[in-house]
């Protein structure tokens, strides 16, 4: 279950009561695709800073925090590529996520985060975050296009938190809250399968069972959430009767038959020694999917190796208008993953360890980071693509052309991403190396 150039351009709630100090207390966060939910809240409305009006007062942008969830972005993929198989996930989905973690850090835990996440305080965060919230999903309001982006908070009933720390998720975040029984194993399961039928819900019924039976326990204090959901229609949809079965080579040894659709266009092309690159505009033009081919079956293990943020930003800048013939699988691709591990080796470990300092949602440092499970989803056919993203991270005490056209026939193994070009920001990254 559980996307470059030549040679060298590749060299973070009120005080929590601990009733026993061996005693486990556990928030949960998840983080999905694009939701609404309608929620019963258990603390007063809080209302919004006037600060909210004047996101960049800080100096800190939508822009600047787009640019650090691409790095993030980049960084991850570069860690969970090592195996072989298929690979899809919502950067920012993860870095929303832990974005609401992170305002509750405190101490070196906070810095760690900070450096990993490449974040500024959370205090400049923040408004950023809400900042980009509000700008990705304005494409909700243009032609071919379906995105929802929501939070919320499913809390411990009985259980007091920071009232600072509510506040700023529910201001920043948007975030309303829904109290819950986690102690009792009838209610909890029945709590479980909710918050499950509200990712399925929101995220176009192609997230489901995000939180398996055993993960919530007596202990669970708090659940985040953060929806992601994607529908767009290309610029210049695929004839679906072109589409057409041909081979495509997983590997020098593995061949498979799969549908192919086809179009030729003015699009957006780059090439070297190594990879083409394409962008297939969808139909507000203000998102695209960028599909970066490696000349090889198995080029891809060098290009995941070596693109880091830097390289994707000047393979994006060298992008020039030219006549393709396109050929491309049609796929879905679907993954879950952990990554905790992940996290704690690109260097945040402070957070998933009992050294963790989250005192700013707590008021003390009983709280860490026990688990980070992410699934996503994407579907790629003639009229379009439809995408989907959920996060769940457990909280516990302690060139030159020809004037014919380009051929670029993806029949091999290649990365791709879904990028909103007016922030900026990467909201899908994946690879295709067997499609299905």
């Amino acid at each position: 279950m559980n996307v470059v150039s030549p040679a060298r351009f590749f060299c973070k709630l009120q005080t929590v009561h601990q009733t026993s100090t061996s005693m486990k207390q556990y928030l949960i966060i998840v983080c999905l695709g694009i939701c609404i939910i309608p929620v019963l809240s258990n603390c007063k409305s809080q209302k919004k800073s006037t600060e909210e009006a004047s996101y960049t007062a800080s100096g800190y942008s939508s822009t600047s925090l787009a640019e650090a969830s691409n790095q993030f972005a980049i960084d991850l993929f570069r860690q969970l590529q090592e195996n072989s198989d298929n690979l899809v996930f919502s950067p920012y989905s993860i870095s929303t996520v832990l974005a609401m973690t992170y305002s509750g850090a405190e101490g070196r835990t906070a810095e760690q985060m900070r450096e990993v996440l490449y974040f500024p305080d959370a205090s400049q965060l923040n408004p950023a975050e809400k900042e980009l919230n509000d700008r990705i999903l304005s494409n909700d309001t243009l032609e071919g296009t379906e995105i929802s982006l929501a939070n919320a908070i499913w809390a411990q009933e009985n259980f007091e938190f920071l009232p600072e720390y509510i506040e700023n998720i529910q201001n920043w975040y948007n975030a309303p809250i829904t109290g819950m029984d986690f102690t009792q194993e009838v209610s909890r399961e029945e709590n479980r399968i909710k918050i499950n039928l509200w990712v399925e819900e929101n995220t176009g019924h192609k997230i489901k069972d995000l939180i398996a039976e055993g993960v919530l326990n007596a202990n669970t204090r708090m659940v985040l959430t953060n929806a992601m959901y994607f529908n767009g229609n290309w610029m210049w949809p695929f004839d679906k009767h072109m589409t057409a079965s041909s081979i495509f080579h997983v590997s020098s040894k593995e061949s498979i038959m799969t549908d192919f659709m086809h179009l030729t266009r003015t699009l957006y092309y780059y090439e070297d020694d190594e990879v083409q690159a394409l962008r297939l505009p969808y139909r507000n033009e203000r998102i695209s999917m960028m599909i970066i081919l490696p000349k090889s079956t198995m080029g891809w293990k060098l290009i995941s190796r070596v693109l880091d943020y830097e390289r994707l930003s000047l393979v994006e800048a060298q992008l020039n208008q030219v006549e393709v013939n396109v050929s491309l699988p049609k796929f879905t691709s679907e993954l879950q993953f952990n990554i905790r591990n992940v996290l704690s080796g690109m260097g945040m470990d402070l957070a998933f360890s009992r050294a963790a300092d989250f005192s700013g949602m707590s008021g003390d440092k009983s709280l860490y980071i026990d688990e980070v499970i992410h699934k996503a989803f994407i579907e790629v056919s003639e009229s379009g693509t439809k995408a989907a993203a959920a996060t769940s991270a457990l909280i516990g005490l302690k060139s030159a052309l020809s004037e014919d056209p380009v051929r670029f026939i993806a029949d091999h193994p290649f990365l791709y991403l879904i990028k909103d070009h007016q922030t900026g920001c990467i909201i899908f990254l994946g690879r295709l190396v067997k499609p299905s």
